[in-house]
């Protein structure tokens, strides 16, 4: 019998084209946000600082007008907006901004209050000298604002902080449940700062807990930072039912 030769495996390298740049392109800086990301902050800003009352339609062509955007984008953005409890979709209906549970809001906060009592016990433990130094930078700002009456870039700043405090508590569950449940009090947190007396108030609880936070006071941190939430649960539920009597 003739023998078969083996055959020649034929071995390639597989050579990597490298990925050529212009000039132009390569001073250019990539679009950090996509067109729907950029409508869900703008959309999200009117509801929160209260230009979208609850209740409000959200007519699709007004808003394409607006913003001069086509449907998609503006209907993704809506997906989200939804998702964070800011606005209801309705099947073949406008959209409205939700209307606020007073109830909802009041049950949210009890939980937070806990939170933050858990987050401040390890965020005060677990602190380098810089995440103090930064959090005291960021909380200086927030007294020029008040200073300054900036009630909605107080507003802001005033969310990073309480985020910024969760993460350095370093547990990433307990990051994950507090910022779900502050996104569905994201709006009713902004309407206790409409009152002046409160908003001087919140000024001081936070100037009280950065002291005990400087210290190095775990405990002391964790149980003013839980205090100061409660009492905005407080005003933030005494605000809902006032509007609730005025707008029965």
């Amino acid at each position: 019998m003739n023998e078969v030769a083996p055959r020649t495996r034929l071995r390639t390298r597989f050579k990597p084209t490298r990925l050529k740049l212009s000039s132009d392109h390569s001073k250019r800086p990539l679009e950090r946000m996509s067109l729907h990301d950029q409508l869900v902050a703008k959309v999200r800003e009117m509801i929160v600082d209260g230009e979208l009352q609850a209740g409000a339609a959200l007519p699709e062509r007004m808003l394409c007008e607006t913003f001069g955007v086509s449907r998609t984008p503006l209907r993704e953005a809506f997906k989200i907006l939804a998702a964070e409890g800011l606005i209801e979709l309705r099947s073949h209906r406008t959209p409205v901004v939700t209307p606020i549970n007073r109830d909802d809001i009041a049950n949210i906060f009890a939980i937070m209050v806990a939170l933050d009592g858990v987050a401040g016990v390890q965020a005060a433990n677990l602190a380098t000298d810089e995440d103090i130094a930064r959090l005291d930078a960021m909380h200086d700002q927030l007294v020029a604002l008040h200073r300054e009456a900036s009630r909605a870039a107080y507003f802001r700043l005033n969310q990073e902080i309480h985020i910024e405090i969760t993460k350095l508590a370093g547990n990433p569950t307990l990051l994950n449940i507090w910022t779900t449940l502050n996104a569905n009090i994201f709006r009713a947190r902004a309407t206790a700062n409409y009152d002046a007396g409160r908003w001087t108030e919140s000024v001081k609880e936070h100037e009280a807990f950065m002291a005990l936070f400087r210290a190095r006071d775990a405990q002391g941190f964790a149980a003013s930072l839980s205090a100061h939430t409660r009492k905005t649960g407080d005003a933030v539920l005494a605000t809902l039912k006032i509007a609730a009597e005025a707008n029965p």
